[in-house]
């Protein structure tokens, strides 16, 4: 009997490296590719029932895409599932709405023989037994579609309004977060280097003086010239982050947001810290009409290079900071914040060559 890999991103094509290593023989599905072995049909309930497994990407919206509860009763495993299975580090899942990248990110430089995985740093599969510690930054849903977590150290960071387009409701989003709970022990300690002394067992004035590096695409200086420093925050995938970054901010300040505002619960937001905002993007009025702001630009379904050019041709009379914080998850813009950070600093940087 075949398997199915159920989604063929970044998760479902270590999927496939992980079964081709196990001789398991598979087909793969995702809606948006088509191809040699890959299928963009939705398999039915009777497809679904004869799959020996079926290997599920976080992201796919069961709920959605089988509304009339097709899915009911078929079992599948997620990459979370085989890696707690097989692997033997001390397993660190840290979650919350904000703040869990860098928190992950700062433990990682403390914590010696350790790795990055999960939704930071590289997919679990490819990192089986690889390291003494395994540091897991786990979503939403992640959180959701895994069976058991079998986590050694657990913490919760926070919990505010996301992904409830996908959830259905703040009440099923915070649910989905607490299960980090299920862990041996559990922390809601924001401090790498307590994290790390509660995790050794050692006194953690050992790491004080270790200087920790950023995470990148958080609140990141790329370029200070003349009368312009360029920040990019393309990681704030909301308006919490969004808030935090602003508040960052000291001085006269130009924000660039993009992203979709649907996949936000929150109905307006009134800001007046930004001296301008420009908006662009496939979602650039949906955005517009959430947001009140006395001057707002508009580049509807234009591209980010447009924008940079028009802030770059504006003149200033006092220093202003540049914030590429956009506030929302990317929708149809782009891939991921990381996609659209890395647009922003080749734009910047080719400013000044």
């Amino acid at each position: 009997m075949k398997s199915l890999i159920f989604g063929y991103g970044v998760t479902g094509q270590s999927f496939e490296r992980y079964l081709k290593k196990k001789n398991i023989v598979f087909e793969i599905y995702d809606a948006n590719l088509i191809g040699l072995n890959i299928s963009n049909i939705l398999p039915d309930q009777k497809k679904l029932e004869s799959y020996e497994m079926i290997y599920m990407s976080p992201g796919i919206n069961l709920k959605e895409i089988y509304s009339k509860g097709e899915f009911d009763g078929i079992p599948y495993l997620t990459d979370i599932d085989i890696f707690f299975q097989e692997d033997h580090s001390y397993k660190i899942g840290i979650t919350g709405t904000n703040g869990k990248s860098t928190c992950c990110y700062h433990l990682y430089q403390l914590l010696e023989n350790s790795q990055l995985v999960g939704n930071i740093g590289t997919p679990v599969l490819d990192n089986i037994n690889s390291c003494s510690y395994s540091i897991i930054e786990l979503s939403s849903f992640q959180l959701e579609k895994a069976k058991e977590l079998q986590l050694d150290f657990g913490v919760l960071l926070n919990i505010s309004p996301d992904h409830v387009d996908y959830h259905g409701s703040f009440s099923e989003y915070a649910k989905v977060k607490n299960r980090i709970k299920e862990s041996k022990i559990v922390t809601a300690e924001p401090d790498p280097r307590k994290l790390w002394s509660m995790i050794t067992g050692r006194d953690q004035r050992e790491v004080m003086n270790i200087a920790l590096l950023d995470l990148p695409h958080r609140y990141q200086q790329v370029l200070k010239h003349d009368q312009l420093t360029f920040i990019n925050d393309s990681k704030a995938t909301n308006l919490t982050a969004l808030k935090y970054a602003l508040n960052q901010t000291s001085g006269p300040c130009v924000l660039i947001l993009c992203g979709d505002p649907d996949k936000e619960q929150y109905d307006f937001y009134e800001t007046s810290d930004p001296s301008k905002i420009y908006i662009f993007g496939k979602h650039a009025e949906d955005i517009s009409k959430k947001l009140f702001h006395s001057e707002k630009i508009l580049f509807h379904n234009q591209d980010l290079s447009l924008v940079i050019k028009s802030i770059f041709n504006e003149v200033y009379d006092r220093h202003t900071t540049i914030l590429f914080s956009p506030g929302h998850p990317s929708g149809q813009d782009y891939k991921n914040f990381e996609e659209r950070g890395e647009h922003f600093i080749k734009l910047v940087v080719n400013l000044y060559d």
